[in-house]
């Protein structure tokens, strides 16, 4: 399958397996946009990808529903369809989005960040309010 994709794709369209993050951070820095056609609970590829800078086109489902943001981090396609990830692929304009704001979208799902506000929570929690 992989091989007969390779075959009928554009020649700036990259296949890759597991890469270590340096190299990741390397591709998410230098592409127009992240592809992230699957569903996971929460999604962190779409996330790195974001704390790169780099825009997201995403299957409207699941994680990405709280990490992207429709027309300033990225753009959803509905129904999981050849034909609305193309629709999306061609709506999508590089020139639409600003890295240092999808940067500082990402920042807020830092593993600190989220500790402090969960350590938040907790205590607003216990003292009632």
């Amino acid at each position: 399958c992989e091989n007969e994709l390779k075959k009928r794709s554009h020649t700036n369209i990259t296949f890759m397996k597991w890469q270590p993050a340096p190299v990741l951070r390397k591709f998410y820095n230098g592409c127009k946009a992240l592809i992230f056609p699957g569903e996971e609970d929460f999604g962190i590829v779409p996330l790195e990808a974001q704390a790169c800078g780099c825009p997201v086109i995403a299957y409207k489902k699941g994680g990405v529903l709280e990490t992207v943001i429709e027309g300033k981090t990225g753009l959803f396609f509905y129904p999981q369809s050849p034909d609305a990830l193309i629709d999306a692929v061609r709506r999508f304009d590089p020139n639409g989005f600003s890295r240092d704001e999808i940067r500082a979208h990402a920042v807020q799902f830092d593993k600190e960040i989220f500790k402090t506000k969960f350590k938040e929570l907790v205590n607003k929690l216990r003292n009632g309010v």
